[in-house]
């Protein structure tokens, strides 16, 4: 019985790999007659090598807007993108339901300095539309040499008309790692993971010294390298996981952890992020929101939780191709949900309040004096205002800032 069950199981093996190769060898028996016809009567003359290379780009492109074929001539280009040696806006684009979408513009670059915002969607690039390019092609048409313009045509939620904006291409250098102070407490701003941005990280970490809280914003960042990301993490992180990356077997699923070195810092934090926050950036929001180490607060970010491996073809071309997905500490994938803030908090401008005179103890005649009022007075409206107008036109920071200061606050009256 038990060869009778074997030699069924085989045959049907057999019969189904046979099937699988007959249908495969009738596609590609297709593909050729296909392709036949168009270098035959096609309406003008097409390389027969420009046919295989676009079938391939339509193959890989199909399958998520990441992966992508490039020639010989599109990997060097990427070689020497990476090398930040190359004229660009300074932006981050994809692909979302086929039309062309700023993921964020880089801080202190000619797109941010232009007023490009994240969700932006490029509808043409020097007067060509983008409806049926690949992001190859677009990012192509984007770089440039340095000091030559690109018009872009923009379409904007909220606006009424398309928006023409012409920039100047230059030389991406990209500060990774930006900070300041708001009293005593420390604001860090993360542009992009890139070499080097843990080590700069815990530079300014030593240079804002003894803190009552800080600020991490991760708004509008691109993502970047994973190692830097995990590195980031691991200053904040005592132990634990903080990412984990899962490809399509079982099996293949890759930790990163993090290492206690007796030196991570205490004090609360809040992360600041928006819909431009994508990929290395998520999982270090990710990371510090499953571990409970800080408040995340902002609105959703952006989604790009897959990773993308670059495989060399032998002939000079390559392959982009996703991967495999991250995952959060507590196995949730980041992939199109993105990471949903503790608080949400959507971006404002303070406009004061118009009232007339308020009545209070101290306007009344003859009211008992208290020598520390004017004093108390003097000292709470500086420090108001001051934080007010310098952060007028940023309320999410704003926010940011005082629920740390009434962490601090209740903190310090429960040991008190």
């Amino acid at each position: 019985m038990k060869r009778v069950l074997a030699l069924v199981f085989v045959l049907v093996f057999v019969s189904y790999s046979s099937f699988a190769q007959e249908t495969r060898y009738e596609k590609l028996k297709v593909f050729a007659k296909v392709m036949a016809i168009i270098e035959h009567d096609y309406v003008d003359n097409v390389s027969e090598v420009k046919l295989i290379n676009n079938a391939i780009k339509g193959m890989v492109s199909s399958l998520d807007p990441h992966s992508s074929y490039m020639t010989k001539s599109e990997y060097k280009e990427l070689k020497i993108m990476t090398t930040g040696k190359f004229g660009g806006l300074g932006m981050v684009v994809t692909m979302k339901d086929g039309v062309l979408t700023i993921v964020s513009p880089i801080e202190d670059t000619p797109a941010y300095k232009a007023g490009i915002k994240a969700g932006d969607i490029i509808i043409k690039i020097n007067g060509e539309s983008t409806i049926g390019m690949t992001l190859d092609q677009a990012v192509k048409k984007l770089r440039g040499k340095q000091g030559t313009k690109v018009k872009l045509t923009i379409l904007r939620e909220g606006a009424t008309k398309p928006i023409e904006l012409v920039i100047t291409r230059a030389i991406i250098h990209v500060k990774s790692v930006k900070y300041k102070k708001y009293g005593n407490i420390g604001y860090v701003k993360i542009t992009q993971f890139q070499n080097g941005t843990t080590k700069e990280l815990k530079k300014v970490l030593k240079k804002l010294g003894k803190i009552d809280g800080l600020v991490l914003d991760l708004r509008n960042d691109p993502g970047g390298l994973l190692k830097e990301a995990v590195g980031v993490c691991d200053l904040f992180i005592k132990k634990g996981v903080i990412v984990s990356i899962r490809g399509r077997r079982k099996n293949n699923v890759q930790y990163f952890y993090s290492h206690d070195d007796g030196n991570e810092p205490t004090y609360p934090m809040v992360v600041l992020i928006n819909s431009g926050t994508a990929s290395a950036a998520e999982i270090v929001s990710g990371c510090l929101k499953d571990h409970k180490r800080a408040i995340i607060m902002g609105v959703r970010s952006f989604g790009k939780g897959s990773v993308q491996s670059i495989i060399p073809l032998g002939d000079g071309s390559a392959l982009r191709l996703t991967t495999a997905r991250y995952y959060t500490p507590s196995g949730k994938s980041i992939q199109a949900v993105g990471i949903q803030p503790d608080i949400v908090v959507y971006q404002a401008k303070i406009m004061p309040e118009k009232m007339g005179m308020s009545l209070r103890e101290n306007n009344l005649l003859h009211h008992l004096n208290n020598p520390e009022l004017k004093k108390l007075l003097n000292k709470s409206k500086k420090k108001h205002v001051n934080l007010q107008q310098e952060l007028k036109d940023d309320y999410q920071l704003l926010r940011a800032i005082e629920l740390i200061k009434a962490e601090d606050v209740i903190c310090s009256r429960k040991s008190g």
